[in-house]
């Protein structure tokens, strides 16, 4: 939405290419929530993995392909992505913590997503605006954040790999 108001959809106005991409983000998240009922027998480790793909896929496929079709595609996968991830995420939570430390690990999980939600907004706000740097910075942001995200990701999968298989360790529970 923050790059149509500069870079405007051929033949739409920035006000009504907004709102259509506010409608496909909300049709996506519809269709986010009812596949999650669908899908809630399945791994839930496997729906993350295929809303990342998909997501990466769609927005590859806006950068090289701006225009409506991949704009409004780009809003209702990634919506419904975030909906899915987050119904995995839950249901990952509540296979995998025990009962007496689950509601502090739904609400870190909680707070992590928020915040990611923010420092996301952010960054596509100060990468929207051109010619004033703003977007060199937030891109160079968002790829130590990147960096920084999968470092931590492969020491906790090498530390997985010397623990027991006791789901209470990870959380400090003996």
């Amino acid at each position: 939405a923050f790059l149509v108001r500069y870079h405007p959809l051929a033949g739409y106005k920035d006000l009504v290419a907004i709102g259509m991409i506010a409608t496909a983000a909300a049709v996506g998240n519809a269709l986010g929530t009812s596949m999650g009922a669908v899908l809630k027998a399945r791994a839930p480790e496997g729906v993350i993995s295929a809303m990342l793909a998909l997501t990466t896929g769609a927005v590859l496929a806006c950068a090289f392909y701006y225009n409506l079709v991949t704009v409004l595609t780009v809003a209702a996968v990634s919506a419904m992505s975030a909906s899915l991830a987050k119904l995995s995420l839950d249901a990952l939570l509540q296979r995998d913590t025990l009962e007496r430390v689950r509601t502090s690990a739904f609400a870190r999980s909680e707070t992590l997503l928020q915040l990611s939600w923010v420092v996301g907004g952010g960054l596509g706000i100060a990468m929207s605006f051109p010619g004033n740097g703003n977007g060199t910075f937030a891109f160079i942001v968002a790829a130590v954040a990147l960096l920084a995200v999968c470092l931590v990701t492969l020491k906790a999968l090498a530390d997985l790999r010397f623990v027991a298989p006791n789901p209470a360790q990870s959380f400090g529970v003996s």
